[in-house]
């Protein structure tokens, strides 16, 4: 099962590579952050970069969450695995099945969806991650190469931006 880690902003895979050396796979099977890839336009070219998607969260994959959240303890690191009152913040079967449909196969990456626009710039056709939201779309900055839905995920309703392509893109 997957469990939710929160950390600070930016140290994302610095946690993660902080546990996979301090815990060594005890406790868990494994230890991610879900990135996607994004591009930056700089003197008319765009730029490609990667970023968490869910900034300041951790995914853990463990079946005793009790265990790790005690090992995680001896992780020097800003780090806790975030719970309710009687339960630690699991990741729904739903969720992780949509989110691993988003990712790619060996990666934790959510590549940008390949999109055809109208002459008006709305959405015909997507291909990738972006296919699975289309009708949750809440605004498109088409020059920026981003588009926000809303969705359940993570225990509510959140907005996340996707990164697009089209055709003239390379």
């Amino acid at each position: 099962m997957w469990y939710v880690i929160q950390t600070q902003t930016g140290r994302e895979q610095e946690l993660t590579e902080c546990i996979e050396r301090v815990l060594k796979g005890n406790g868990y099977q494994a230890c991610f952050v879900i990135e996607q890839e994004c591009v930056w336009r700089n003197a008319g070219e765009l730029l490609e970069y990667q970023k968490p998607l869910f900034p300041s969260y951790v995914i853990a994959d463990t079946d005793t969450p009790e265990e790790f959240f005690l090992a995680l303890k001896r992780v020097p690191k800003l780090s806790k695995l975030l719970r309710t009152d009687c339960e630690f913040w699991e990741i729904q079967e739903e969720e992780k099945k949509l989110l691993c449909q988003m990712m790619e196969l060996d990666e934790c990456l959510v590549r940008r969806s390949f999109v055809t626009l109208d002459e008006d710039g709305n959405i015909l056709t997507a291909q990738g991650p972006l296919s699975f939201f289309q009708d949750k779309i809440v605004r498109k900055r088409i020059r920026k190469r981003i588009v926000t839905v809303e969705v359940e995920l993570l225990g509510e309703k959140r907005r996340i931006e996707l990164g697009i392509r089209l055709p003239e893109d390379k």
